[in-house]
């Protein structure tokens, strides 16, 4: 029996939970599938987390895809991601992220791939741009979930958001497939905290705040200096930046005081993890990040503002702390306000019982939920149950079903 093919397809390699997991299934689910994998370019100042993949086997590199709308360019990576499902006749196309959820899932219908699979792992619809751009996104997204086999949200919140906020998927096309990793490593990370804080400068008894990502806008990096500002009178506390972008100089400009450090992004984050009492996520919009599962898995708690897939990593019981806070059994959630975040570090640093109680919580949470075990088998599952009951509509066909259902809406 010839085995099936999957061509996925992410928009660039870079810094964050995509690109992981993507290398991740391109190795993982060779054997039960042949597996190609199409990478845009990275933009200057992102993580180039190539790094990742075994091996170039079945790797195609389009340079000319990258993040920004670029009209000339996107349209040659149009082309040449046509040209390449023609070549390879897949089975199942699957993209990842938005840039190559666009270019991909048109190109499949134009080859004519029978199965298109799509992943949001966070979405573009609010916080990136602005309110007419915003819309137009939407209605570009509803357009291309008509010509979509399946929709995967990579958690529950996210899935009411594409459903039932952003109407852009019917709930019965959707399937929940929460992001796997690597976590075994971390959770046995906590023998290295002496000789990671020794590497770091720190000493035993500073309370070190974790910020992992890229610095850019839709991660509010103006709420983390306020935040930085705010504890500097509180000696204990301090701060590490892991990670690089545009946003790195208005963190860091007129910083006086010594409770920051920033160290641009780590291959490895095992021995961070290792070094960290608590791990901050300052964000305007996320999916499921995975600084905070990473963070989990290795034993602390976390504080973050309460938005997107974040809500669906916190452990009940989740109850009201205050009129600004929420207090879960592995972190806290927060509005974006420095303020209330401070608070938050306050109550940890000064109760160590309870946060060693919210690390616990969290490690099991984060091991129960997010190994990338799961993530494969879960995932083998979906394809091989929609090959099965696949019905392979002509080319045609899917284009005029396309056009038909956005007519009538």
């Amino acid at each position: 029996m010839t085995m099936k093919k999957v061509v996925r397809i992410i928009g660039r390699m870079n810094g964050g939970g995509p690109a992981r997991q993507v290398a991740y299934l391109h190795h993982s689910l060779r054997g039960r599938f042949e597996t190609i994998l199409v990478v845009g370019a990275i933009e200057p100042g992102e993580q180039d987390m190539r790094y990742l993949l075994k091996d170039s086997i079945g790797v195609i590199e389009i340079p000319s895809m990258s993040r920004s709308v670029k009209g000339w360019s996107d349209l040659v990576s149009l082309v040449k991601i046509t040209l390449v499902l023609l070549r390879e006749k897949p089975d199942i196309v699957h993209t990842h992220t938005a840039k190559a959820g666009v270019l991909g899932r048109i190109a499949a219908l134009v080859a004519g791939v029978p199965i298109r699979v799509h992943t949001y792992h966070g979405n573009v619809f609010q916080g990136y741009f602005g309110k007419r751009t915003s819309r137009l996104i939407i209605a570009v997204e509803r357009l291309l979930n008509r010509v979509t086999t399946r929709v995967i949200a990579i958690s529950e919140s996210q899935a009411e958001e594409l459903t039932e906020r952003f109407r852009v998927a019917r709930r019965d096309q959707v399937a929940i497939v929460k992001n796997g990793f690597d976590l075994k490593p971390l959770a046995d990370s906590g023998q290295l905290r002496r000789d990671a804080r020794r590497n770091l400068n720190l000493n035993e008894n500073d309370f070190l705040v974790v910020w992992a990502g890229r610095l850019v806008a839709i991660k509010n990096v103006p709420l983390l200096r306020e935040v930085v500002h705010q504890t500097a009178g509180i000696p204990k506390v301090k701060f590490l930046v892991a990670g690089d972008g545009p946003l790195r100089e208005d963190l860091t400009k007129g910083a006086s005081c010594g409770n920051l450090q920033v160290i641009g992004w780590q291959k490895d984050m095992k021995l961070i993890w290792a070094a960290a009492d608590v791990v901050l996520l300052t964000s305007r919009n996320e999916g499921t990040p995975a600084s905070l599962i990473e963070a989990l898995a290795a034993g602390k708690p976390f504080i973050s503002t309460a938005v997107g897939g974040v809500l669906d990593l916190a452990k009940p019981p989740v109850t009201q702390v205050s009129n600004d806070c929420r207090q879960a059994a592995n972190g806290f959630l927060t509005p974006s306000s420095p303020e209330a975040i401070v608070a938050c570090i306050e109550k940890l640093l000064f109760s160590p019982r309870l946060a060693k109680a919210m690390g616990e919580e969290g490690r099991t949470f984060a091991l129960a939920n997010y190994d990338q075990e799961r993530l494969a088998r879960e995932l083998n599952e979906l394809y091989e149950n929609l090959l099965e009951h696949a019905k392979i509509p002509k080319r045609a066909e899917i284009l005029a079903s396309a056009i038909g259902s956005n007519a009538n809406n």
